[in-house]
């Protein structure tokens, strides 16, 4: 199945990931220390839910709520993102007419598979099961997709067998593809079928080369640091062995980050329409604008600042002036609602009086760090050099510009996961320019 040359690269691949000392990283580039031994303690707690399960000790919603909060806390396995927790919370979500079929059929499916066939029947009456949910579907944002099957059960599987069960990530596909060795399944069955052969073969060659026993956590590692590790430049270091010294320089890719929960579900309707009403072209922009600066400041608040407006009709003024004693920190916050993206213009003037006036009276209040924050749709022109002379000649520590959805974004994961002010103001303040909804999500999703 393997070509030699690839072999060679495969070789170097595990090369490059003992020369890291084995170190493995989370999405954020985060250690994650002793992860093998992290997860075997984890294994413990995480069998004795699905033993409480199968054992109708507790119902599908309790199992569910132990998996998801055991894994945020110990997140070993990438299993908070979208196709373990978000899979398995609109599975539930979109079964609650059918939840003792669900029941009876999640019970049979995560239980371990006698043999690889047996696996292939599980993932199949799941994917089954999905795609009948999915095809009927109008928004297949909210239902469960069923190219999620194979690794959320083969997630499962390992928790209960970690040798005999390799868990099909996205980033090990990413990988084999680069490699030239993957192959597209018209389905999940196919798909595992030939990951597992895949995966076993890998761990012979490595075998091999070694003369060491290859577990699948130890593949795994080895093909995560070459095609997930977050830290790892923009190059390939793959290569024959007798051309070491060639350097591949990659094409950049734009790669799609989905939160693993939909955003409505953490925001009252009056704010979620935000991004809607920064586009609007139909209201006169001194009515749009005016609604979209208070939907801007009641996001604020309930991010737990305090919030003063100013805004329209008040004079030459910031729109909102948001604080936070407990960190002596205030933002300088303009909202900006336009529907073609925001440029600076002739604002910068403007955006300069603001500081001028306000950062004194600030400092007088004993705000020690003061920040500006631009919130629009999107932004159009470079900012950078303006940026710069800002933080320069000014006492703004951080001038932030911020996209209506990632604002939106801060107050959900805020919602959803009781994040405090002070974590929302350190998010803000290092994250570079602009910060979209994909940024957010990297910082509080594991995607």
């Amino acid at each position: 199945m393997i070509p030699k040359d690839t072999i060679q690269q495969i070789q170097i691949i595990w090369d490059n990931y003992k020369a890291t000392n084995s170190i493995v990283l989370d999405v954020r580039g985060n250690e994650l220390v002793n992860i093998d031994d992290a997860r075997r303690t984890a294994i413990i707690e995480l069998k004795k839910f699905i033993e409480d399960f199968q054992n109708n000790q507790i119902n599908i919603f309790e199992f569910k709520t132990n998996v998801d909060g055991y894994n945020k806390r110990n997140n070993l396995w990438g299993f908070t993102a979208t196709k373990g927790q978000m899979f398995f919370n609109q599975l539930v979500k979109n079964s609650e007419a059918n939840i003792e079929k669900l029941t009876s059929l999640l019970k049979q499916c995560i239980g371990i598979p006698k043999t690889l066939d047996d696996a292939l029947a599980k993932i199949d009456a799941l994917e089954k099961y999905c795609s009948a949910i999915y095809n009927k579907a109008k928004d297949k944002r909210k239902v469960p997709n069923p190219g999620s099957v194979s690794y959320f059960l083969s997630y499962f599987w390992q928790i209960q067998d970690e040798q005999k069960w390799p868990i099909l990530y996205t980033s090990l596909i990413n990988a084999y593809l680069e490699l030239g060795i993957w192959k597209e399944a018209e389905n999940q069955v196919n798909a595992y079928r030939y990951f597992y052969a895949l995966n076993e073969e890998i761990k012979s060659v490595l075998k091999l080369y070694t003369g060491k026993e290859i577990s699948n956590w130890d593949a795994e590692h080895a093909f995560w640091n070459f095609k997930g590790n977050p830290n790892k430049p923009n190059i390939s270091t793959i290569a024959k062995k007798e051309e070491k010294n060639i350097v591949v320089v990659e094409e950049e890719k734009t790669i799609t980050v989905n939160a693993s929960f939909e955003l409505s579900d953490y925001l009252i309707p009056k704010v979620a329409k935000l991004v809607d009403l920064g586009s609007e072209t139909e209201k006169s922009s001194s009515s749009k604008g005016n609604a979209y600066e208070k939907l801007v400041a009641e996001i604020f608040r309930q991010l737990d600042f305090d919030v003063e407006p100013l805004g329209q009709g008040s004079g030459r003024n910031p729109d909102a002036i948001i604080r936070f004693r407990a960190e002596n920190t205030a933002f300088l916050v303009d909202a900006k609602a336009y529907s073609n993206g925001y440029s600076l213009g002739i604002d910068d003037r403007a955006i300069k009086e603001y500081i001028n006036h306000y950062t004194p009276k600030l400092h007088i209040d004993g705000f020690k760090k003061i920040g500006f924050i631009i919130v629009s749709n999107s932004f159009k022109s470079n900012f950078d050099s303006f940026i710069n002379e800002i933080t320069w000649n000014t006492d703004i520590k951080r001038f932030i510009l911020l996209s209506s959805e990632a604002l939106l974004y801060l107050l959900a994961y805020k919602t959803k996961d009781r994040i405090p002010p002070a974590t929302i103001i350190e998010t803000l303040v290092s994250l570079g320019n602009p910060i979209e909804a994909k940024n957010i999500i990297e910082r509080f999703d594991d995607v």
